[in-house]
């Protein structure tokens, strides 16, 4: 792993390319010429590039059909390439400039790198989102994702003999890993199971090699068809962007990308876009570069402010129709965007609304997010199903405002927002009360600091829900009406005896849901000098307006307040 001590050298490459990812050591020496380690007849990929051959031929050697050591029979995501350059300038003595280095970066990904079909299933690690895997596998369980995502695994493909160096170089630089997960620690299992087969008597670690050498090998269909059809996205143009930031809500704007000169997938990036909910409007430009024919990685910022810099990180459809990923920042990457992009022609799209819910009975004013909106516009074009009228409408730049008057027999459910005959499905929803209240997420993580190490904070939100046609409450006909304003709150989540986390952990704006930790480090006025880590519920109040007579609603998530990441990987992502 990189730790902080090596940080400006990394932060240099970072800055040039991506990380992420696992590699193998180069201190272990190189196998013989164009060969994976242990299996002498494994073919790999050709490496044609004379500024990957000079940078790490030292220690790579090549045969004659171009195929290097230990490189030829890996495939990777970008970040897991700069990674392994990191690991090479750390551990082994490499010494490559920033300029060449994004260069075997961009080599690597491009023709050693993963189809999109292969990398879709892993983009959660790469877009740094805080959560369960999503990747599942009983081989794996309690090996690979002891100390680490599953998605670190699966974004890669290694021949056999590359997994089984994987697992060896596990062993060589942590010893630890045979004894906590790499080995069974203990008898072999005796006799047959139900069904009459005998006893499984492999290690975790062997299971695992096998089941990633059948799962995950260097050669798939997936990549064949696309290495041999890969070409440079041609996504020049206007971009319809949508998205939501967990606290804020939802944003709507636009992303024009201009060609970078004498560059086939070089990008610079101007973006506009308003948080729906609030109406501040953001401007942003930035720099992007496109590996392996559709995986975005950019950076862009407010101003040129280094302190409002967001890493990007998405996936471009085949059809070069649409890219959607997740724009981020923190000491964690743990604030951010989901984004979603889609090219603009000159037709009129619907991107979305500031709020979602339509009470029975009231009349409210609705703002609607249009990309090239009709010339004109009338109350009349705009039409938000039975029982909701609109009884007026203007236009200001690419926001529709609509008076509208919803009828108290108007059946609830959700409604489309058509405006000229073009269709937003299920925008809105009409509803008669709120039933129950539910933060998001449901559970989450922060991290102490602010004197050595960076604070990891934690965004909640809270949605206002109807109960289904069924009347029970947390079933999967309940009716999501939006987001609301709640008062926010901590309370103890008792895990040990006599628990005072609540006392330590940190604070939560009220207004917000933001969460804030306290500082690392032993505290003296702690039981034991402990840190200031623990379990507390994050809990929103909300009382409806119109119900103000009824009792206040409460919903709550589960938050894990504990120590820095003191050895990390540095998943930097910008071009």
């Amino acid at each position: 792993m990189v730790n902080h001590a090596l940080g400006r050298w990394a932060l240099a490459l970072a800055w040039a390319g991506l990380a992420c990812g696992i590699s193998v050591s180069a201190s272990q020496a190189p196998a013989a010429a164009g060969q994976s380690p242990g299996r002498s007849n494994e073919v790999g990929i050709p490496i044609q590039d004379k500024t990957v051959q000079a940078a790490c031929g030292s220690c790579h050697r090549s045969d004659d059909k171009q195929q290097m050591s230990r490189i030829s029979f890996r495939r990777t995501t970008p970040e897991g390439w700069q990674e392994t350059i990191k690991r090479m300038v750390a551990l082994n003595g490499l010494k490559i400039e920033p300029a060449a280095a994004r260069e075997v970066v961009k080599y690597l990904s491009d023709h050693l790198g993963l189809a999109p079909e292969e990398a879709r299933p892993a983009a959660y690690e790469v877009e740094r989102r805080l959560g369960d895997d999503a990747y599942k596998s009983d081989d794996l369980e309690g090996v690979c994702n002891a100390c680490h995502s599953l998605g670190r695994v699966i974004a890669q493909r290694r021949t056999r003999g590359e997994w089984e160096g994987l697992v060896a170089m596990h062993r060589g630089w942590y010893p630890l890993v045979d004894r906590q997960v790499f080995r069974r620690m203990g008898p072999a299992p005796t006799g047959r199971d139900a069904e009459g087969r005998p006893p499984d008597t492999r290690h975790p670690m062997e299971k695992a090699i096998d089941y990633l050498s059948a799962a995950f090998p260097l050669e798939t269909a997936e990549w064949a068809a696309w290495s041999a059809a890969m070409r440079p996205a041609r996504i020049g143009g206007q971009w319809a962007l949508t998205g939501h930031e967990s606290g804020k809500g939802d944003v709507y704007g636009r992303v024009v990308l201009t060609p970078v000169p004498n560059t086939d997938d070089e990008f610079t990036s101007d973006i506009t876009y308003t948080y729906a909910r609030s109406g501040q409007q953001v401007t942003r430009t930035g720099r992007v570069v496109i590996y392996t024919g559709y995986q975005w990685r950019g950076r862009s910022s407010v101003g040129g402010d280094d302190s409002t810099a967001a890493k990007e990180v998405m996936l471009v459809d085949r059809d070069w129709r649409g890219i959607d990923g997740r724009w981020f920042h923190g000491g964690y990457d743990e604030t951010g965007i989901d984004v979603r992009l889609r090219r603009v022609g000159g037709d009129t799209t619907i991107l979305g609304v500031d709020r979602s819910d339509l009470r029975q009975g009231t009349t409210q004013t609705v703002k609607i997010f249009v990309a090239n909106p009709p010339s004109g516009l009338q109350a009349r074009d705009v039409d938000l199903g039975p029982g909701v009228t609109v009884t007026s409408a203007s236009l200001a730049g690419d926001v529709v405002t609509a008076g509208v008057a919803i009828a108290s027999t108007a059946t609830v459910g959700p409604r489309d927002v058509v405006i000229g005959g073009v269709v937003k499905p299920a925008a809105l929803v009409v509803y008669d009360k709120v039933d129950a209240i539910r933060v998001v997420p449901d559970w989450s993580m922060a991290r102490t600091g602010g004197v050595s190490y960076p604070k990891m904070f934690t965004q909640f939100e809270a949605w206002a829900y109807q109960n289904g046609p069924d009347k029970m409450p947390g079933t999967d006909d309940d009716l999501r009406i939006g987001m609301v304003d709640a008062v926010w709150s901590l309370e103890e989540y008792t895990a040990t005896f006599e628990d005072d986390d609540v006392n330590f952990v940190g604070s939560v704006d009220p207004e917000s849901g933001l969460f804030t930790p306290n500082i690392e480090g032993p505290n003296p006025k702690r039981v034991g000098q402990r840190n200031n880590v623990g379990d507390v519920w994050v809990v929103a109040t909300y009382r409806s307006p119109r119900e103000a007579s009824a009792p206040p609603l409460r919903g709550r998530a589960h938050l894990l307040v504990t120590v820095p990441l003191y050895m990390r990987f540095d998943f930097s992502v910008t071009p």
